[in-house]
């Protein structure tokens, strides 16, 4: 990239040989247009009071990311400026400054410094009920990797600072009790100051108020994903995907029970103090995965002839259910194997699941997996079949394949294959490999269960 640049401003100094002064200092000629409009008064406002040594500070998480954001923060419809940056006085921390927007002028009316260490997150939700927009804000520190919260509210002319301090690990802002008022949802993983724990915040009188709290999994980590969403047709949840010592993975399911008043979370088993029955070694996490808006939560098994720790991710069966909050039960959606490796998931079909199932051997060498009858052996107990010993491979049903796109082309070595997709050069295609077994899928079957994962995923 630096030659590139170089061999830019060269060109540039011969095309302009004739002019009277050309600069070559890459960094003059790269440096990005000086702000304009409103953005420029925003800039004139921080500048002066930052001697002009600005140092923007940027979010490291969530839906915003910028140094200086955009937002109506007093509720008269115009938009106001929200800008984060260094302490000017070298002596560290972070500052937020609130300029209110105007026909002509821009003007503070508000500063704050934090000691912390980075902008973990900024929310933005109508948490005091008083009709406007408040801003929430993560103050994180890099050393332990927890945050804590400040509430900043448009009062009589000016910005004011509400400061909560319990330690947090996730936060959200959403509306999780249905008032059409905003909640703040935090979640703490276990450490020597305080247990695992997640609460639900609200300001009242000018001070936070906990309006609900629940145990989580004290053997989490961190948590790999937090999904917010409606968890089944009626009911507003948030999605915890925890890790655990040794890779493995649980899930938590959280929502405002509005009949009891409590914060719940039913997959907690109380004695033990973890959610283990989600509990997977597969980093497969919680989401939407049929596009029908609600999340959807993994429950993962090892394939019959496998048992964990799995020798790869593919030899697992994920079973993707939906949370009934109001008869407390998981209801089935889908069942897949997914190749997370290589960027895709096959759905199982029922008669797949059945009496007569399956399991797959993965060739990561030969970029194949392959989908065999698994015979379960004679007399088996109940709940063995996926011990090694308790049964056989059978008969070859289905081989999934990666060819470049220069072997496909060629042709040599992809006859019986069918495409199904392709991307970033690489072919995936499929041989249906006993096409007169019972058991066999047409290609329409196929097609229709293969998809790839998106790069988010």
């Amino acid at each position: 990239m630096r030659k590139q640049v170089i061999a830019a401003v060269l060109a540039l100094a011969v095309l302009c040989s004739g002019c009277s002064s050309v600069s070559l200092d890459p960094q003059t000629l790269m440096r990005p247009p000086r702000a304009t409009g409103n953005k420029e008064q925003i800039h004139k406002v921080l500048e002066k009071k930052t001697n002009d040594q600005l140092n923007l500070s940027y979010p490291s998480r969530g839906d915003y990311r910028s140094a200086i954001l955009m937002w109506d923060l007093t509720g008269d419809g115009a938009e106001d400026a929200i800008a984060l940056y260094q302490n000017p006085d070298q002596k560290g921390g972070l500052t937020i400054s609130f300029i209110r927007g105007g026909s002509e002028t821009w003007a503070e009316v508000g500063s704050f410094n934090n000691p912390a260490t980075q902008v973990d997150k900024v929310c933005f939700g109508d948490v005091n009920r008083d009709g406007v927009d408040d801003v929430i804000v993560g103050w994180g520190n890099v050393l332990n990797q927890t945050s804590s919260v400040s509430i900043y509210s448009y009062h009589d002319g000016k910005m004011t600072e509400l400061s909560y301090n319990q330690p947090y690990n996730e936060i959200e802002v959403r509306d999780f009790d249905g008032d059409t008022y905003d909640e703040i949802f935090t979640a703490s993983v276990s450490t020597a100051e305080q247990p695992a724990i997640a609460r639900l915040l609200r300001v009242t009188d000018n001070m936070v108020e906990t309006i609900g709290s629940a145990h989580l999994d004290i053997g989490v980590t961190k948590y790999a994903a937090v999904t917010a969403g409606m968890i089944n047709s009626s009911q507003y949840g948030i999605v915890l995907d925890g890790v655990k010592a040794g890779g493995n993975y649980v899930t938590e399911v959280l929502f405002w029970d509005s009949k009891k008043k409590l914060l719940q979370s039913p997959f907690l088993d109380s004695g033990t103090q973890t959610a283990n029955y989600t509990q997977r070694s597969t980093s497969v996490t919680s989401r939407d995965i049929n596009g029908d808006t609600l999340i959807e939560i993994p429950i993962v098994n090892p394939l019959p002839g496998y048992s964990s720790p799995l020798p790869d991710e593919a030899c697992a069966m994920t079973n993707w259910y939906r949370y009934d909050s109001v008869n407390n039960i998981l209801q089935p959606v889908m069942s897949m194997v997914i190749n997370q490796k290589s960027g895709y998931w096959f759905m199982i079909p029922e008669m797949w699941r059945g009496k007569v199932k399956v399991t797959v051997k993965v060739d990561r060498e030969a970029r194949s997996l392959t989908f065999y009858k698994w015979l379960p052996a004679a007399g088996a107990a109940a709940g063995t079949v996926n011990n090694a010993a308790a049964g056989a491979v059978s008969t070859g049903l289905l081989k999934l394949q990666e060819f470049t796109e220069q072997e496909w082309n060629a042709g040599a070595v992809t006859k019986g294959f069918y495409k199904l997709k392709e991307r970033n050069g690489v072919v995936y295609a499929a041989s249906i490999l006993q096409p007169d077994d019972p058991m066999a899928l047409n290609i329409n079957d196929i097609t229709n269960s293969f998809r790839l994962i998106a790069p988010q995923e």
